[in-house]
C-alpha cells in the first residue's frame, strides 16, 4: 500500500453506509479498532446525502460522494447498488485509492475476488480493486476450499435459505408486518417481496446463481462441478447452506471435520450445543451444524451450515481485506 495521504495514518470511506452492510462495516471497524486516521461516510445514490448518522458512537452526516472525498481517501468500501457505485470504483486510478467492493451482483469488471481464509495471501500493493464476493459464495467456498485439503472435489449441489435482510431494513421491517398480519388473519403487506413471505418458502426471484457460482468457481478448482438454487425464507438474518459435496475419495466424517475446523474461519458446535440459523446472527464464523457422510453415493456426504450474511459473508469479511491491504496484517 503506498504510503497514506494523511500524516496521521490511514483514511478510508465508506460509501452508502446506511445500508444494513454499511452499518456493519462501521460496528467492525469500531471493534477492531484499526488504526486510521478518517472514516468519512458517502452517498452514491442521491437517497442518504445529509443524512445523520453515527460513526464510532458519535453523530456523524453522510456526504455526497465527489472527487473532491476521494481524492483524500486511502480506501473505500462500496456498499449498496452495482449501478451507482460503478462510475465511482472507476476512479480509482484517477483519484488514488483503493476500492473494497461488496455491491450485489458487482459491476467492478477488473476487480479480484478477495476472501480471508481463502487467498489473502495473494493480494498485493497493486491490487487496487478487490471485491468481497456474494454472501453466499463465500461460506460454500470456504468449506470447499477446506476439503479440497483432502481429496479433489467433483461436484457441490447447493442450497441456501435466504434472509429478509437481503432486501435491506425494508424487508426485514415487512417480513415483520406480515408475520403480525398472518397471525392476527388480515392483510399482508407485499411491497418488498410481491407475495406473503411469512410462514413461507419459494425460489428466490433474483437469486443470481450463475453469478454467484462464478465466483465460487473462481475461488476454488474451476473443474468443481456447482450446482446452487437460493430461495427466500422466512429469516430475518443469516444464511442457511444444505450443501451435498462428492469428492474423488470417500473421506470419513472424522477427517472432514477436520480439514474444515482447520479453518478459523469455520467453527463447530461445542459440547451438546446445536447450530440453527439463528446462532449465526453476530457471529464472526461459518457455523457447521452437521456433517454427514451418504452411504447410498461413493465420495458423498452432506454438510450443513449457518452464516450471519452481513458479518463473515460480508462486511467481516471486507475489513479483513482492508487490514491486509492498508497495514499488511492477515487474518482469518
Amino acid at each position: 500500500m503506498p504510503e497514506p495521504k494523511q500524516s496521521g495514518g490511514a483514511s478510508v470511506g465508506i460509501v452508502n453506509p446506511v445500508t444494513l452492510v454499511g452499518n456493519e462495516i462501521k460496528t467492525i471497524l469500531r471493534e477492531r479498532a484499526l488504526p486510521v486516521a478518517k472514516v468519512m461516510l458517502l452517498d452514491s445514490t442521491g437517497a442518504s446525502a445529509g443524512a445523520l448518522t453515527e460513526l464510532a458512537d458519535e453523530p456523524a452526516f453522510v456526504t455526497a460522494v465527489s472527487d473532491d472525498e476521494l481524492e483524500d481517501l486511502d480506501l473505500v468500501f462500496f456498499c449498496g447498488p452495482a449501478a451507482e457505485n460503478k462510475e465511482w470504483i472507476e476512479r480509482h486510478t484517477e483519484d488514488g485509492f483503493a476500492a473494497i467492493d461488496l455491491s450485489q451482483p458487482t459491476s467492478a469488471e477488473d476487480g479480484k475476488l478477495a476472501v480471508a481464509g481463502i487467498n489473502l495471501e495473494e493480494i498485493g500493493p497493486d491490487d487496487r480493486v478487490l471485491v468481497s464476493p456474494h454472501p453466499i459464495a463465500i461460506p460454500i467456498a470456504l468449506i470447499l476450499h477446506q476439503i479440497e485439503t483432502l481429496s479433489p472435489v467433483e461436484s457441490c449441489t447447493a442450497t441456501v435459505v435466504q434472509p429478509a435482510s437481503e432486501f435491506e431494513q425494508e424487508g426485514i421491517e415487512e417480513l415483520a408486518r406480515q408475520t403480525i398480519s398472518v397471525l392476527n388473519v388480515e392483510a399482508s403487506p407485499t411491497a418488498i417481496f410481491g407475495r406473503q413471505l411469512a410462514f413461507n418458502l419459494y425460489p428466490a426471484t433474483a437469486g443470481h446463481e450463475q453469478f454467484i457460482v462464478s465466483q465460487i468457481r473462481s475461488l476454488v478448482d474451476p473443474r468443481i462441478e456447482v450446482a446452487l438454487l437460493v430461495t427466500q425464507g422466512t429469516i430475518f438474518h443469516g444464511h442457511t447452506f444444505s450443501l451435498f459435496i462428492r469428492t474423488r475419495k470417500p473421506l470419513d466424517e472424522a477427517k472432514i471435520r477436520k480439514a474444515l475446523a482447520a479453518n478459523p474461519a469455520i467453527a463447530f458446535p461445542e459440547g451438546d450445543q446445536q447450530f440453527g440459523t439463528i446462532d449465526a446472527a453476530g457471529k464472526d464464523e461459518v457455523l457447521i451444524a452437521a456433517v454427514r457422510p451418504d452411504p447410498s453415493i461413493r465420495g458423498g456426504f452432506w454438510i450443513w451450515a449457518v452464516c450471519d450474511n452481513l458479518r463473515r459473508s460480508s462486511a467481516l469479511n471486507a475489513v479483513l481485506v482492508a487490514e491486509k491491504l492498508l497495514f499488511g496484517t492477515e487474518t482469518n
